[in-house]
């Protein structure tokens, strides 16, 4: 049987110096794995649209023509709507966990073969991914409840946005660890705190740059044509380049920080060094 070859692979020579300089070839050289990720995660990312389609076109009507307690039936649509956004967005957090080991194994300049690279990281990383993930959701959903209590004050955005400033920068370093290095989930709670820390204001960013497409599901509803159309190309096009960033930069800091010492064969992998 003829060795299978993969058809993206790279000679030491042919590598860039710096994980900067790593953007642009990925990006120029690579387009069309950056594409297929994009098309992976509308896959995982489309139920957790359909829902929020949902809930725009046909339960936001039926509550606007609900008679009796107006008060209680929006809580009851806010309640099943965040129960839904945290149930599908573990679904998208299978199609996350696939591209991020294709793009470690793209910046690593290993041989790509997209397929069994997305479902292999899937399969060696999902459990502790989700674990956290529902642990990380119990917490949105405390602090969802939190809100409730206080409607319509300044103080009902507070724990949400303690959320989404604190736990969510946390769980994405998580993620990133966990697709990198095999660690209990105590150590890779201690590792995500502690480069949250060290790159906070970084890390703050690139939450923005991920969450920012859930702004467009708060669009209101004479738009919401539209906002799915951004939501799907925004999917598809930008979140790879997004997480190129993000697993560009995260890499860079593991070098310093643990592979140097602790993994020296990941040391500035991937490239000319």
């Amino acid at each position: 049987m003829a060795k299978k070859v993969s058809k993206i692979d790279y000679s030491k020579a042919m590598l860039p110096r710096t994980r900067k300089a790593q953007f642009g070839d990925c990006f120029k050289m690579n387009y069309m794995v950056l594409l297929k990720c994009g098309l992976m995660l509308l896959l995982f990312f489309t139920p957790l649209i359909a829902f929020s389609f949902f809930m725009d076109f046909y339960y936001v009507p039926l509550m606007d023509n609900a008679t009796g307690e107006i008060e209680q039936t929006k809580l009851i649509y806010h309640y099943i709507y965040n129960g839904g956004l945290i149930l599908f967005s573990l679904l998208a957090i299978v199609g996350i966990t696939g591209v991020i080991r294709v793009l470690r194994n793209l910046i690593w300049g290993e041989g790509i073969f997209f397929r069994e690279d997305f479902f292999l990281g899937i399969k060696q990383n999902i459990g502790k991914n989700l674990i956290f993930a529902l642990i990380f959701g119990l917490f949105y959903a405390l602090a969802y409840f939190v809100s409730s209590l206080f409607p319509n004050t300044i103080i009902a955005y507070l724990p949400l946005l303690l959320f989404a400033l604190i736990f969510l920068p946390v769980y994405f370093w998580i993620i990133l660890l966990n697709n990198t290095y095999d660690s209990k989930g105590t150590s890779l709670l201690r590792n995500g705190l502690f480069f949250y820390i060290k790159t906070i204001g970084w890390s703050l960013i690139g939450t923005i740059m991920l969450v920012l497409p859930v702004g467009l599901l708060f669009v209101p509803l004479m738009l919401a044509w539209v906002k799915y159309i951004v939501l799907v190309l925004f999917v598809i096009f930008v979140f790879p380049i997004i997480f190129l960033v993000i697993v560009l930069y995260s890499t860079s800091k593991f070098d310093v920080y643990i592979n140097q010492d602790n993994y020296p064969d990941y040391f500035m992998r991937g490239l000319n060094y």
